[in-house]
Formats: C-alpha cells, sequence, structure tokens
C-alpha cells in the first residue's frame, strides 16, 4: 500500500514573514497544503499570493492569540480591546466552564470560512490554532460548519507525550474522532509532527518520515517562514524549518522510502 503524506503548514496569513516562507516551502519544498489565518494581519494582502501558487488550502479557525474577530465582539473570550484572549491557557478554561457566548463563536468562525470562500478559495480542510477544535464547546460547531460547507477532512492531532497536554490532546482527539466517523467526516490515520511544532529540523524530519505507515494518510503539521519573532515570541525556528523542508536530503528520503506527498484536496 501507498506510504500518503500530506505536509500541511499552519498560519498562512498571519504575518508577511510566515506566509512568504509557506509559499517557498510549497514551491521549492515538501509542503502540499496550507492552514488560513483568515483575521491575521497577512490575510488581505496575502490572497493574491495564495490563489497564485495553487497550494491546497483550508481554515485555520483562530479565536485565540490576541487576534481581532471578523464577525464582531465574541462575549467572553475577548480582552478589553475587542482581541481574541492571547494565551490559550486563558481561553481553554472560560470554554470548559462555558463562560463565553457560544453563538457568537459560531457565528465568528463560520464567517472565517466564508470570507475564504468569498476570496474564491476553495476551503479542503479545517484545524485551529492551538487545536482548541478539540474542546467540548467547539467541536460539535466545527462538524456543524464542515457539514454546512461541504468541508470533508477536520484534523485529529495526535500526541506521544506524557504529559498532562499529551494525554489530554489524545484523549480530546478520540472523542473528536468517534464523531467524525458518525458524520462521514474524514480525518488522516495518523498525525505527526505535534511534538516539533516550531522546531523541525533534518534529523527529527527523518526519524519521522521513516516511520511513516502504509495505513492510509498521514498529515505532518509543520511551520515554516522567515523570522517572525518581532511579532510572536513562541521560540519557534520557522527558517530552520524553511530550510529542513526545502532541503535536497529530506526530498531524496521521500523518494528513496517511496512516500507519496499529496494533499486534501487530492483525497476528498
Amino acid at each position: 500500500m501507498t506510504r500518503s503524506l500530506i505536509v500541511n503548514a499552519d498560519d498562512f496569513g498571519l504575518c508577511r514573514e510566515i506566509s512568504k516562507g509557506i509559499i517557498k516551502a510549497y514551491s521549492e519544498g515538501i509542503v502540499t497544503a496550507t492552514s488560513v489565518v483568515v483575521n491575521g494581519r497577512y490575510f488581505k494582502e496575502g490572497i493574491p499570493l495564495l490563489k497564485d501558487s495553487g497550494i491546497d488550502a483550508g481554515v485555520h479557525l483562530t479565536f485565540t492569540g490576541g487576534e481581532r474577530p471578523v464577525s464582531g465582539v465574541v462575549p467572553g473570550l475577548v480582552d478589553g480591546s475587542g482581541l481574541f484572549l492571547k494565551s490559550y491557557r486563558e481561553v481553554i478554561p472560560r470554554i470548559v466552564l462555558g463562560r463565553f457566548d457560544r453563538n457568537a463563536l459560531e457565528k465568528e468562525l463560520s464567517e472565517q470560512i466564508v470570507i475564504l470562500r468569498d476570496n474564491h478559495i476553495s476551503v479542503s480542510h479545517i484545524d485551529s490554532h492551538q487545536h482548541l477544535h478539540l474542546l467540548p464547546g467547539v467541536r460539535n460547531m466545527v462538524i456543524r460548519l464542515a457539514r454546512k460547507f461541504e468541508i470533508k477532512w477536520i484534523r485529529v492531532p495526535r500526541s506521544k507525550g506524557t504529559g498532562m497536554k499529551g494525554l489530554g490532546i489524545d484523549v480530546l482527539g478520540r472523542a473528536l474522532k468517534s464523531k467524525l466517523r458518525v458524520q462521514g467526516i474524514g480525518f488522516t490515520g495518523r498525525f505527526i509532527g505535534l511534538e516539533n511544532g516550531g522546531h523541525m529540523d533534518e534529523a527529527r524530519l527523518s526519524t519521522l518520515l521513516k516511520n511513516i505507515d502504509s495505513n492510509g494518510i498521514t498529515e505532518l503539521m509543520v511551520h515554516p517562514g522567515y523570522d517572525a519573532s518581532a511579532d510572536y515570541d513562541w521560540g519557534y525556528a520557522w527558517e530552520d524549518e524553511l530550510k529542513t523542508l526545502t532541503s535536497g536530503t529530506i526530498k531524496e528520503l521521500i523518494e528513496k522510502t517511496g512516500i507519496k506527498l499529496t494533499n486534501f484536496k487530492e483525497n476528498r
């Protein structure tokens, strides 16, 4: 059976540096898809770049990180300036405890998809910033939106971590997976790259690639870009990831191991 791999770059539209790096990793490297931050500061300016590249695009639902909602105020999830709360550590308790306006959030997430479609971008998949679509107060919204807009894929992240964060992602991921099966919505058989987010180098990527099995499709999450540390203090090494994803050594390894690079829209 074919070893199929989707290399999906998160955060297109967040800023110029990240967006241009993603397109370089697509045109000169192994990236095959991207997830778009509709309320990112570079979204409008980046639309021509996105469309001209031909890259497979999905929506990176974003309701944390200090970005501005596109639909108006989302009570419970914004600060005094009307911006989404900066840290997921603030957002998660509010969602878990129901201390937010559900209708306003669903309207916001819907509008993020609508804006992409209105810009003539075919939305092939859904994921979210900080994987917050896994949360019980959000996942049903996302499933409804996938059905409404006929989006065939939703990300189900997995973690190999043994800490609370990793275990939490796995438990929530299994719950989402069960719901997606019932609804007939697609998810990849495997998901890799979570533990290497923002720090994917050749050694780490080579190990991941050598261990991809032939059981369905694997999604590899990556974060290439040019240095965006002036705006985002995440500790990410965007340029190192970009170098890794355009590496001749990595391209040769993919060919040698018989991995087929694909994307979401080719597997509807």
